[in-house]
């Protein structure tokens, strides 16, 4: 896991309300950052045609199957022309199901887990390494270490998960599962939600941005879990990456390659941060140049050394 813009600052875990967990900050590796972010807080619109593409304008009707799937793309144009293109979160559940091509079944919690960490990650009274901490230690808390062992157990189809919410959002985006939560109805098994990187660019968090901005969709499924405070307010998060399935991703290639197209190009995937990294001076070089000094003291030595001379016949009169 990486540092940086993220959280592993501002006091300890407990003095955020996190409470006795029993964790405590570890340094965390720090990361060259970018100075022409601009404004941070600058709102940034894509180009037209990119636009065009991320909303399904012009694409009324859902994406018909391919001739080897009975897999199906929805159509953008509906969902934005009702909700408009801001809405901060969406936890509708995916236009398919994936049961056909995975044998677990997973439980999407449609936000209720992340009711408990809205303050944490969308805050805006603290900055985003106050309110979210990387870099605690697993093994300190065993609902984390156990969610995260079944996230490894159940990777294969976890991964076709993955790919799918990638596919039905047609947007980059992760996983995201709370370890103090389970579904009244499924007890007995970590429930998920999808975010998509316009809902995480609203966290002014550097490494939830730059993880989901930076991979391959078609190859990775990236996943958070977190662990949130009591109070509510601080949440502590670990990421894990899991591959694609090769037999899934070959067998929705076809689809895989049309959501691709639609997405906008990289560097137009801007991270949003509250706070840019100070401004540094060159190596070997003085911030402030030295001033010659404005006084300049006798040369004692000299006036020794004369009044120690003998004195010659025609001085002394």
């Amino acid at each position: 896991m990486g540092g940086g813009g993220g959280g592993g600052g501002g006091g300890s875990w407990g003095d955020s309300g996190m409470g006795a967990t029993g964790f405590s900050p570890i340094a965390e590796e720090e990361e060259e950052e970018d100075d022409n972010y601009g404004d941070p807080r600058r709102v940034h619109f894509s180009p037209k045609a990119a636009l065009k593409r991320m909303m399904g304008i012009g694409r009324h009707a859902p994406i018909p199957p391919t001739k080897n799937t009975s897999y199906s793309l929805p159509s953008k144009t509906l969902t934005h022309a009702v909700k408009g293109t801001t809405t901060a979160l969406d936890y509708n559940i995916p236009h398919n199901k994936m049961n056909e091509y995975t044998n677990v079944k997973f439980i999407d919690s449609r936000g209720m887990a992340l009711d408990a960490v809205n303050n944490a990650l969308f805050g805006r009274m603290r900055k985003a390494k106050e309110r979210i901490y990387w870099g605690f230690s697993p093994d300190k808390d065993e609902r984390v270490s156990s969610v995260i062992s079944w996230v490894q157990v159940v990777n294969y189809s976890l991964g076709s998960y993955g790919l799918h919410r990638f596919l039905q959002s047609q947007e980059r985006g992760a996983l995201f599962v709370n370890a103090d939560y389970r579904s009244p109805k499924n007890p007995n098994e970590p429930a998920f939600d999808w975010l998509t990187f316009d809902q995480l660019q609203q966290t002014r968090d550097k490494i939830l941005q730059e993880s989901v901005a930076f991979y391959d969709p078609s190859a990775q499924v990236i996943v958070f879990i977190f662990l949130p405070s009591p109070s509510g307010n601080s949440v502590a998060m670990w990421r894990r990456k899991i591959n694609v399935p090769n037999n899934i991703r070959l067998m929705l290639q076809a689809e895989i390659n049309l959501v691709l197209t639609g997405l906008r190009k990289d560097n137009e995937y801007l991270v949003h941060v509250d706070e840019l990294p100070s401004k540094t001076a060159p190596k070997n070089v003085s911030p402030h140049p030295m001033q010659a000094p404005l006084y300049t003291a006798p040369d004692l030595a000299r006036q020794m050394d004369k009044m120690q001379r003998p004195r010659r016949w025609w001085q002394l009169f």
